[in-house]
């Protein structure tokens, strides 16, 4: 009865999260600018990702949630810093532009 519940509730995150991603991948293809393809990127990275991963837990493997685990904390720590430092990499090009 708990590996059924476990297992729906895994499919279910796997299912939200691969929807998330589809809809930010869909999203960074069909934006134009750095701003909004750096949102709708964030759909995928942020929560779609993180659910994909969470339903890793479904598995019951030790080594498999470790693995989930280790990655969800690298995409946590290294996501915002890279949308911050393309943001201002973004910044800084449309300023020499201005200047020229």
């Amino acid at each position: 009865m708990l590996e059924t519940l476990l297992d729906v509730v895994s499919v279910a995150l796997l299912a939200l999260g691969l929807g998330l991603a589809t809809v930010g991948l869909i999203g960074l293809a069909r934006f134009d600018g750095i701003g909004n393809q750096l949102h709708a990127a964030g759909l995928v990275t942020g929560p779609g990702l993180l659910l994909v991963l969470l339903a890793v837990v479904g598995t019951g493997k030790a080594e498999s949630i470790t693995s989930a685990l280790l990655v969800a904390l690298f995409v946590l720590i290294t996501a915002p810093l890279s949308a911050h430092a393309i943001a201002q990499a973004d910044r800084r090009r449309r300023q020499d532009a201005d200047e020229d």
